[in-house]
């Protein structure tokens, strides 16, 4: 694939300008026909014309090149699978060599040289001994710092940091990867598990299970928040709806989530009732309701503060990392103020309001008063 486009770039703008060839041949002192061999692509304007050429159309010299990544998405998976075949029925060395072929060819295209190294980190062990293998390791950790610095993608340069310190660890250089990986302000969260095993290989044990434990952590309940909104996402589907709340509960159940962070459920019981409330689902919204209701009524639910469990033994540090640390970010007053509100003034369960379990588990969430 061509990754210069000088010439495509020349006739586009050429034209935008309303001059022919031997208008811009006049300008630059040349013949027509080196324009035209420009546009063609037979051949490329002298390096001391360029800064001339983007002056003329009004662009930087960069944009006047029409520079490309030289291989697309792609043609890079291609690649990718090809070279992934070759080293199951090739000599490791001679796709070795291709590989790094590939990359002295496609250097300037990120992407390319992101693969390659990815590559080669998940075809090292073919490599046979020990020191060969960490030959291939450092290889691919300097292909994937090129990205990095190269800073084109910001999304692969922090993958390409993550598989840095995978190399890292692969070469047993946990100092290294912990350096690496503390950079990022928001670990990726693979990068977290790399960062643990780099804490685990060191023979920081405890820090590799704090580490561990807010992933696992962090993870669940961004599950349990997107089961609230997949069942909003099939609010036209009562079976649907129902199956993603009993599956949030069983979670909830397996983590002991209600003893160690009961708020959680109040928007996964809302969100339910009020999809079912408005599939007409009387009797099932009354029960969900319900629920909701003898949730809030209970004593430790207030004050509201991020804890552990059993399970969940190791969050301080976690916890301890946060602005607000384990406090809610509103008061607990207006915190029971609203959830009492989101049933009692809901206009999602207006419907129900002549029927007498409601009436009752509103009147209970009414009596409930300002207790916190």
């Amino acid at each position: 694939m061509e990754s210069i486009n000088i010439g495509t770039v020349i006739a586009k703008k050429r034209k935008e300008k309303g001059i022919t060839q031997e208008d811009l041949a006049s300008y630059l002192g040349l013949s027509k026909p080196a324009v035209s061999k420009w546009e063609s692509r037979q051949s490329y304007p002298d390096i001391t014309l360029l800064p001339i050429l983007a002056a003329y159309f009004n662009m930087t010299v960069d944009d006047l090149l029409g520079y490309e990544a030289q291989m697309s998405p792609e043609d890079v998976k291609k690649l990718y699978l090809k070279l992934a075949d070759a080293f199951a029925n090739e000599p490791f060395e001679q796709v070795y060599a291709e590989c790094l072929e590939q990359v002295k060819t496609y250097h300037s295209c990120d992407n390319l040289v992101f693969s390659m190294a990815q590559l080669l980190v998940n075809h090292a062990s073919l490599a046979g001994k020990p020191d060969r293998m960490n030959v291939v390791f450092h290889e691919a950790a300097d292909l994937f710092e090129h990205v990095e610095e190269s800073g084109s993608d910001a999304v692969l340069a922090r993958l390409a940091l993550s598989m840095r310190a995978y190399c890292d660890l692969a070469l047993g250089q946990p100092a290294e990867a912990i350096n690496l990986l503390d950079r990022i302000e928001e670990p990726m969260l693979s990068s977290e598990v790399l960062l643990a095993k780099a804490y685990a290989m060191k023979g920081d044990a405890e820090r590799a299970k704090d580490r561990l434990q807010s992933y696992l952590y962090k993870n669940l309940i961004s599950l349990w928040d997107a089961f609230s909104d997949l069942m909003v996402l099939y609010a036209d589907d009562t079976e649907k709806i129902e199956t993603y709340l009993q599956k949030a509960l069983e979670m909830g159940r397996v983590f002991k989530l209600k003893e160690m962070q009961p708020s959680l459920y109040f928007k996964l019981y809302l969100t339910a009732a009020s999809l079912l409330a408005a599939q007409e689902q009387k009797e099932r919204t009354l029960e969900i309701l319900e629920a909701y209701t003898d949730l809030l009524s209970q004593k430790n639910i207030f004050p509201v503060k991020l804890k552990g469990n059993e399970f969940f033994d190791r969050l301080k540090p976690y916890f301890d990392s946060l602005n607000l640390g384990t406090s809610a970010p509103r008061s607990d007053k207006l915190i029971q103020k609203d959830l009492k509100d989101a049933v009692i003034h809901n206009p999602a369960f207006q419907s129900l309001a002549s029927e007498e379990r409601y009436q009752r588990l509103t009147g209970k969430l009414e009596r409930l008063g300002e207790t916190v």
